[in-house]
């Protein structure tokens, strides 16, 4: 679309001189908006309607794209405070759970102690008693922090949680069943920790005598 445009402007002699620009515009909407371009003077003045409007868009853009930059910024730093903090956080929470283990077992050490000194004094069934009762506080500490000890004794063989080390014979019991534990096995919050350590009943297997294969020189001679 084509638009005439009038601008005035004086030349070398003092002497007014109409001057005719022709803008071409491909945008209709422009067109229509009435744009229009003064030049008055030696000197060129110009006032440009729209180029001024889309000149405090570009103002206002550059604005905001700074203000979101700081933003962005701000956030950042902000998260890597709380991820610093939190790493702080675990770490202490670690080391409080350690201490607060380590406590519940000094009594149990205590009762080693005690124990070993009166060792010479008691009899051996006093001695097995003594560290069977220390045996059960010391698991039950550990039970209270989450262990879970489980012995699968006479139950099917799950190699998810039991290691098999021994292949056993015995027709008392059905193929694939935890004969014996030689130790047992331990979850802690539901987590495999250890698995079982146990002799499995083998399946029965049966022998079969192959045939003698047959001579090469074929069967027996009619004399």
């Amino acid at each position: 679309m084509h638009d005439e445009t009038t601008v005035s402007a004086e030349d070398r002699e003092g002497q007014s001189e109409v001057i005719e620009i022709e803008i071409i515009e491909d945008d209709p909407a422009l067109s229509d908006a009435g744009d229009e371009i003064t030049v008055e003077g030696a000197e060129g003045d110009v006032v440009v309607d729209g180029i001024e409007e889309a000149g405090d868009d570009v103002v206002a853009l550059k604005d905001e794209v700074e203000h979101l930059r700081e933003m962005y910024l701000r956030k950042l730093a902000e998260f890597d405070n709380f991820r610093k903090r939190i790493e702080r956080e675990r770490v202490e929470m670690v080391k409080t759970a350690g201490s607060e283990v380590v406590l519940d077992l000094i009594p149990v050490l205590d009762n080693f102690e005690r124990a070993l000194e009166h060792s010479g004094d008691s009899s051996p069934e006093s001695i097995l008693q003594g560290v069977n009762m220390i045996s059960k506080q010391f698991l039950e500490v550990l039970e209270r922090r989450g262990l879970e000890q489980f012995d699968p004794t006479g139950e099917p063989f799950q190699p998810e949680i039991h290691d098999a080390i021994q292949r056993v014979d015995d027709p008392n019991l059905p193929p694939g069943t935890v004969a014996w534990v030689l130790a047992r096995g331990y979850r802690y919050g539901g987590r495999l920790l250890r698995p079982a350590m146990v002799g499995v009943t083998a399946e029965e297997t049966t022998i079969v005598n192959a045939s003698k294969p047959a001579d090469a020189g074929g069967g027996e001679t009619e004399s």
